[in-house]
C-alpha cells in the first residue's frame, strides 16, 4: 500500500524496486483466491483470444498492471496460452495533442495515430486494451477543442482496432491527484473524460472497464482516515496499489468475480508455493516482449531502451513460456502419458473425457477430436499431436451420435473452446460408429467444424446395427447394438427408427452450405459396414450438394483394420483443412 510519500529520492527509488518483491508475493497469495472464484462467464469475451495488446502511455509501459493481468491468464487459462503484449509508450496521447515545451522542449508528446496501424498490422491481436486520458488534456483545464481531440482519437481507434477484426476494452484513466501532482482542476478534467468512455457502452456497444471510478473511490476512502495517503506519489504513476486496482478493473470487464478486496503487498495470505515464481517469469518475459514488439513496431519517443531483434526476443520469451507452464496445471484430472504425450482424464457434466497435449501447441490452438474407440488405429491421431494439435475424446457410449449426445459434445465444445481457448472449428475423426456422432454434431454445427475425416463409417445406422438383421441392408448387423441404439434414441418401435430422416446420409445440406470438407477412407470387402451403403451414399448427396469430399478405397479390405499404414493423407488433409502448414 502507498503511503504517505514525504520522503527522499533514494527512498521512492527504494520503494519502486521493494514493489517487485511485494508484488511477486502478491500474486502468490491473489491467484489462489482468484481462479477459484473466476466467473464462467469470462469465456464470453475471451471466446477465440490468444493474443493481447495492451496500448497506454507510461503507465502501461510500466507495466505492474499488465503483469498483474497476464499472470491472471497463465494461471486462469493455463493450457490456452493467451499471450499479453504490452505496447504501452510513455508521454503518449491518443488525442494527438503535445504541451509546449515537453520534456524540457526535447521532443513533443508521441502521437498513437502515428504507430497504431504498424503496432496492428505487426501483432495481429484478439484482443486489444487501450488505457488513454491522463496525457490527453495537457494537465490543463477542461476545454471543449482538447476535450474532442481525445474523443476523437478515441473513437479512430476503435474503429481500426475492430476493422483489423480484434475487439477492444478501453479503459477509464487513473485518477490525477491534484494533491500530489498540481494542476488545479485536471482531476475534475479525468473525470469527465472517464463519464464520456462509460457512456459509450450505452451509447456505442463499446466495452468500457472502469478504473477510474474505483481508484476515485479507494483514494477518497483512505484519505478520510489518513490525509496523507496516495496511490500516486506524483499524482500521476500509480504505485502497487494503483496497478492492483487498474487489473482489476480490467480482468471484472473480462468476467472475472469476486477478486480479492485488496489495497497492496501487505495484505498477504497463504498462496500457493510456485507463486512468486511465477510471477517472476512473467515479469521478465513481458519486459523482453515489450521493448522487441515496440522496437519492431516502430515509434518517435527518443529515450527507450532499444529492445532485442523480434526473433532472437521470442525464442528467450518462449524458454520462459516453458518454464511458466510447469508451474502451473494445464488440465483437471488425472494425468498420464500417452504415445509419449501429456494425458489428461477428467469429468466434464459427468462423463469422462480426455485431451491429450502436444509439446509445443500450434498457433491458434488446433486440435482433433475421436468421435469414439480413442486409441484404436490412432496413427494418424499420434501424428497430428506430434505436429501440434489437441487430441480430444468425450466418452458417451452407447448413444450413437443421438440428440443427446450432441447435447454432451455441445458442453464438450463449450468447455474447450472457452475456457481452454482451442480454436473454433474442431477437425472430426469419426471410426465405424463414430461417424455417426461426428456427422451428427457436424450438421448441428457446420460452423464449428473445420473438417471431418470417416473411416469404415456407419453414416446410416439402418445399415448398421439394422443391416440384414432388420431387412435393412446388406451389412451383418448387430441385434444387440440395434437394441441399445433404440433406447439412445428413445424409438418406441423399428417403424419409428426406419422412419427417422436425420442420419448422416439425410441431413448433409448443413455442411455442404459450410463448404466443410471431407474425406472417407473405407474398405472396398467391409460387410459390417458396406461402403456402397454409407460412404458411398454420402459421397453421391455430397456432391449433388456442391461438397467437397475425397474419397480414398482399400480394395480386399473389411471393416478392420481402420486407417491407413502411412497416415501421410488423413494428416494433410487435416493440416490443410486447418488451415495449419505442415
Amino acid at each position: 500500500m502507498a503511503g504517505r510519500g514525504r520522503i527522499s529520492k533514494s527512498m521512492k527509488h527504494k520503494r519502486h524496486k521493494d514493489f517487485f518483491g511485494r508484488a511477486f508475493l502478491l500474486m502468490g497469495a491473489v491467484l489462489t483466491l482468484v481462479l477459484p472464484a473466476a466467473a464462467a462467464d469470462s469465456a464470453a469475451l475471451l471466446q477465440g483470444v490468444h493474443r493481447v495488446v495492451v496500448l497506454g502511455d507510461s503507465i502501461t509501459y510500466s507495466g505492474e498492471y499488465v503483469d498483474f493481468i497476464d499472470a491472471y491468464f497463465a494461471t486462469r487459462f493455463s493450457d490456452r496460452s493467451i499471450e499479453v503484449l504490452n505496447l504501452g509508450l510513455p508521454s503518449e496521447t491518443v488525442s494527438g495533442l503535445s504541451e509546449e515545451g515537453h520534456a524540457g522542449g526535447q521532443f513533443p508528446r508521441p502521437d498513437l495515430k502515428e504507430r497504431v496501424a504498424r503496432v496492428l498490422e505487426k501483432t495481429k491481436p484478439d484482443l486489444v486494451i487501450a488505457c488513454y486520458g491522463m496525457n490527453d488534456g495537457i494537465y490543463l483545464p477542461l476545454e471543449p477543442g482538447r476535450f474532442g481531440k481525445f474523443k476523437d482519437g478515441t473513437v479512430s481507434l476503435h474503429a481500426m482496432v475492430t476493422a483489423a477484426g480484434a475487439k477492444i476494452i478501453h479503459v477509464t484513466p487513473p485518477v490525477f491527484d491534484e494533491a500530489k501532482g498540481g494542476h488545479p482542476g485536471y482531476g475534475a478534467v479525468l473525470d469527465r473524460y472517464s463519464d464520456w468512455l462509460i457512456s459509450q457502452r450505452g451509447a456505442a456497444g463499446w466495452e468500457v472497464a472502469d478504473l477510474h471510478g474505483p481508484m476515485s473511490r479507494s483514494l477518497a476512502e483512505h484519505r478520510q482516515s489518513d490525509p496523507g495517503f496516495f496511490l500516486a506519489g506524483d499524482g500521476v504513476h500509480p504505485g502497487e496499489a494503483g496497478h492492483w486496482l487498474m487489473a482489476k478493473a480490467i480482468l471484472q470487464q473480462v468476467g472475472a468475480a469476486d477478486l480479492p478486496e485488496v489495497d497492496g503487498p501487505q495484505v498477504l495470505l497463504a498462496g500457493s508455493v510456485s507463486g512468486p515464481q511465477l510471477f517472476q517469469l512473467i515479469h521478465q518475459r513481458q519486459r523482453i516482449r515489450r521493448d522487441a514488439w515496440l522496437t519492431s513496431a516502430g515509434h518517435k519517443r527518443p529515450g527507450l531502451s532499444k529492445g532485442l531483434p523480434l526473433s532472437e526476443a521470442l525464442v528467450k520469451a518462449g524458454g520462459l513460456d516453458l518454464q511458466v507452464s510447469q508451474l502451473t496445471r494445464s488440465f483437471p484430472g488425472r494425468k498420464s502419458t500417452w504415445e509419449g504425450f501429456d494425458r489428461y482424464d477428467f469429468q466434464i457434466n459427468g462423463r469422462s473425457a480426455i485431451v491429450v497435449v502436444p509439446k509445443r501447441a500450434l498457433p491458434g490452438r488446433p486440435w482433433a477430436w475421436r468421435g469414439e474407440f480413442f486409441g484404436a488405429f490412432a496413427n494418424a491421431d499420434i501424428a497430428l499431436v506430434a505436429k501440434g494439435f489437441f487430441l480430444v475424446y468425450l466418452g458417451v457410449p452407447d448413444l450413437f451420435g443421438s440428440p443427446e449426445a450432441v447435447a454432451q459434445w455441445d458442453g464438450f465444445y463449450q468447455e474447450l473452446t472457452g475456457k481452454y481457448g482451442f480454436a473454433g472449428k474442431a477437425a472430426l475423426i469419426g471410426l465405424s460408429r463414430g461417424g455417426l456422432y461426428c456427422y451428427n454434431w457436424a450438421a448441428a454445427n457446420p460452423d464449428k467444424v473445420a473438417c471431418l475425416y470417416a473411416d469404415a463409417a456407419v453414416c446410416d445406422f439402418k445399415s448398421w446395427p439394422g443391416g440384414k438383421l432388420k431387412g435393412l441392408g446388406k451389412g451383418d448387423g448387430s441385434a444387440a447394438e440395434w437394441q441399445k441404439l433404440l433406447k439412445a434414441y428413445h424409438f418406441k418401435s423399428d417403424a419409428e427408427a426406419v422412419a427417422y430422416a436425420r442420419n448422416p446420409v439425410d441431413n448433409l445440406k448443413p455442411l455442404a452450405q459450410a463448404h466443410v470438407p471431407l474425406l472417407h477412407v473405407y474398405g472396398e470387402a467391409d460387410t459390417a459396414v458396406p461402403w456402397e451403403e454409407n460412404t458411398g451414399v454420402v459421397a453421391e448427396r455430397y456432391r449433388k450438394l456442391g461438397g467437397s469430399i475425397t474419397l480414398i478405397p482399400k480394395p480386399g479390405v473389411g471393416h478392420h483394420p481402420h486407417g491407413l499404414s502411412d497416415p501421410a493423407p488423413v494428416v494433410e488433409f487435416i493440416l490443410q483443412q486447418a488451415r495449419v502448414s505442415p
